[in-house]
């Protein structure tokens, strides 16, 4: 508001030696004609009253019913000095009595402060509350001007000043008054909005334009998240569980959010090909669900509305996509998504999850994957972090995942052989294996089956069993604790199993029951593998441990096969290095290996579990891995031993 402050009135003038009631009265008529215009009158009408008394002075004519100036020319004739006590008035000229010489000094404030400063009383803090907005001439106004609560967008229970400047007239009527070039959105360049409105209501995604809804929205306050990518991502096989363990550790992040949580995906080539076929299947029960989906919605859009039953749900929202998202919300019936497209890549949970760890039991096993983790949050990314549009289940995803160090993992799932009985000339042995059953989620939940085959010598061990074959063979199942549970309740009717072992029964020898393979030669059972199957060994950490496993061993345990592995980084690459040996008692095994030329008993694969050619190894001419084992020192019931380390003759040992 206008803020005149007290005029110095008459500062100076020349000697005066005559008529000072002239002046006095002119001064009283300024002074009059400024008390007039009390402490907030607009700028205006101040400058009108200025102007009337100046028009008044310099006239040559005097007004009385203006303040009554006599003589204005007996003013001007004093400015001459003249002779001592020789002034006359009819001597001089009628002249203005501006030509005084009085110093001005209005000072205003630099605006008129306005409405909204003028009912923002003490304190004046930039607020209006209900009691000041009470006090202001738009309480008692019709709706929506007359409601605090309308004025008050962000629900703080004050009117900021940026509330002020944007009465409540209705926000499409706010919208399109401010939109004059009709383009449905709002911009600081086309000067439709300030730069600090367009920064303060642009919502992410960040386009420097404000359309409907950030501007229904731009009172509310942002809710915003910092992202960044995770760190230390590690998965690690525990076969004792059957399950793959990923672990991470939050992003490094200024404001780490509340509500963070993380996004699992892994990357495996090999099941590509299976993957597109279930693609299909679950394409068409997606379209099934959607079209009973949109059934149920257009029955509910058709139907009268709860809130105004006079109306329809379509009349009250005529926006298609906007109307699906409102039943959706109000009858808890989420649109059914579509099924992620098949690439070498595919997301291990369909929903993000918290914590720092995350137990992934959907793998194949004998399928070489590699895992990354990323950061993902259901509110807006803060401004400068551009992570893409939502994803179908409303979250935003840190753009680029990071995949754990160390090599990718693998879960072999080797069929275990056990000792049952032998009566001449038949032998009954154990297949033991793996195998996922889905839950009521759907989610696989991992079994070890057991069958028990009779076999005569020359029959082949195991195979390919549908439900009715492992009925009839006696079947037994144990979850991972070891407890036995009902196969009835978890096997499914259209189940089948691989339990095709390779080997065929030869004969009982005084040590064991002697297999054969043609591929790896004779396995000699021991009677020690009647006992429980022991638990595998672990890796003590995620470094690239040698893998040993035991194929094949005949003769006792005087000679056995073995295959080691080891994984080996170049640069970015891991290739997995895989050889064959067969040892004797008491000496060592193993070798480095040139990658140049590994040898026939070495075959070398990458990450993706495709084999490698000579000509693909060519770029590893000088990298060379040490497969060194130690010395095979036998067998020990049903454990073997290597350089004084023991493991289940099925189980890995890790060196």
């Amino acid at each position: 508001m206008a803020n005149e402050k007290k005029p110095n009135a008459l500062a100076q003038y020349g000697p005066i030696v005559a008529p000072v009631v002239g002046v006095l009265l002119a001064v009283i008529f300024i002074a009059g004609a400024m008390m007039t215009n009390k402490l907030g009158e607009g700028q205006i009408q101040l400058q009108g009253s200025i102007t009337k008394v100046r028009n008044q002075l310099e006239s040559s004519t005097p007004d009385p019913g203006e303040g009554n100036i006599h003589l204005p020319d007996s003013v001007a004739r004093s400015l001459d000095p003249g002779k001592k006590d020789d002034w006359k008035a009819e001597d001089r000229g009628a002249e203005g009595l501006l030509q005084l010489p009085i110093a001005w000094d209005i000072i205003m404030d630099a605006a008129d402060v306005g409405e909204f400063d003028r009912y923002d009383e003490s304190p004046k803090d930039g607020f209006w509350t209900e009691n000041e907005f009470q006090r202001s001439p738009h309480f008692g106004q019709p709706d929506p001007e007359g409601d605090f609560t309308k004025w008050d967008r962000n629900g703080d229970g004050q009117i900021s000043r940026e509330e002020h400047a944007d009465p409540p007239i209705g926000v499409d009527a706010a919208f399109a008054k401010k939109d004059t070039n009709g383009d449905k959105v709002l911009t600081a360049k086309d000067g439709e909005i300030t730069q600090q409105e367009e920064d303060s209501w642009d919502r992410y995604p960040y386009d420097g334009k404000i359309d409907f809804q950030e501007f229904v929205d731009r009172y509310k306050p942002h809710d915003e998240r910092d992202l960044g990518p995770v760190q230390n991502v590690e998965a690690k096989a525990d076969l004792a569980n059957m399950v793959i363990v990923v672990t991470w550790d939050n992003p490094d992040v200024a404001d780490l959010p509340e509500d963070i949580c993380f996004y699992i995906k892994r990357r495996a080539p090999e099941t590509v090909e299976r993957r597109r076929t279930e693609y299909g299947k679950k394409v068409l029960e997606y379209n099934k669900q959607h079209r009973e989906w949109e059934t149920r919605f257009k029955s509910w859009w058709s139907s009268s509305s709860d809130a105004d039953s006079q109306k329809t749900n379509k009349q009250v929202e005529p926006d298609e996509d906007k109307a699906k998202q409102k039943y959706a919300s109000a009858k808890s019936d989420p649109e059914p998504q579509p099924p992620e497209e098949v690439t070498e890549w595919e997301t291990v949970t369909p929903n993000p999850v918290g914590g720092n760890s995350y137990n992934d039991t959907t793998f194949d096993t004998d399928v070489t994957y590699t895992y990354a983790v990323f950061m993902a949050t259901m509110k807006n990314p803060k401004r400068g972090i551009n992570v893409g549009d939502k994803n179908p289940a409303g979250y935003y995803t840190w753009p680029k995942a990071t995949q754990a160090n160390g090599h990718p993992v693998i879960v072999r799932n080797r069929i275990e052989l056990g000792y049952l009985s032998f009566a001449d000339p038949q032998a009954t042995i154990t297949l033991t294996k793996w195998h996922a059953i889905p839950n009521g989620d759907g989610s696989p939940v991992w079994y070890r089956v057991r069958v028990t085959e009779k076999v005569d010598p020359g029959d082949t061990l195991g195979g390919n069993y549908r439900l009715s074959d492992l009925n009839s063979r006696s079947v037994q199942v144990t979850d991972v604790s070891g407890t036995v549970v009902n196969p009835g309740e978890l096997l499914p009717s259209d189940i089948s199993i691989d339990f095709t072992t390779g080997f065929a029964f030869v004969t009982k020898t005084p040590k064991g029951f002697l297999l054969n393979s043609r591929e790896l030669g004779d396995f000699e059972l021991p009677p020690a593998t009647k006992g429980p199957i022991a638990d595998p060994t672990m890796p003590s950490s995620t470094e690239n441990a040698l893998e040993i496993r035991c194929l094949a061993m005949k003769s006792g345990d005087k000679n056995a096969t073995f295959e080691l592995t080891r994984w080996h980084q170049v640069g970015d690459d891991w290739v997995r290095v895989v050889m064959t040996v067969a040892t004797t008692k008491g000496k060592d095994f193993g070798s480095e290996v040139k990658l140049s030329s590994p040898g026939s008993d070495v075959k070398v694969y990458d990450a993706a579990g495709n084999m490698l050619g000579s000509g693909d190894l060519k770029k590893y001419a000088d990298e060379t891995v040490d497969l060194t084992a130690g010395t095979y020192e036998g067998l020990e019931g049903r454990s073997f031993s290597v350089g004084g380390d023991k493991v289940d003759l099925f189980g890995t040992l890790y060196k």
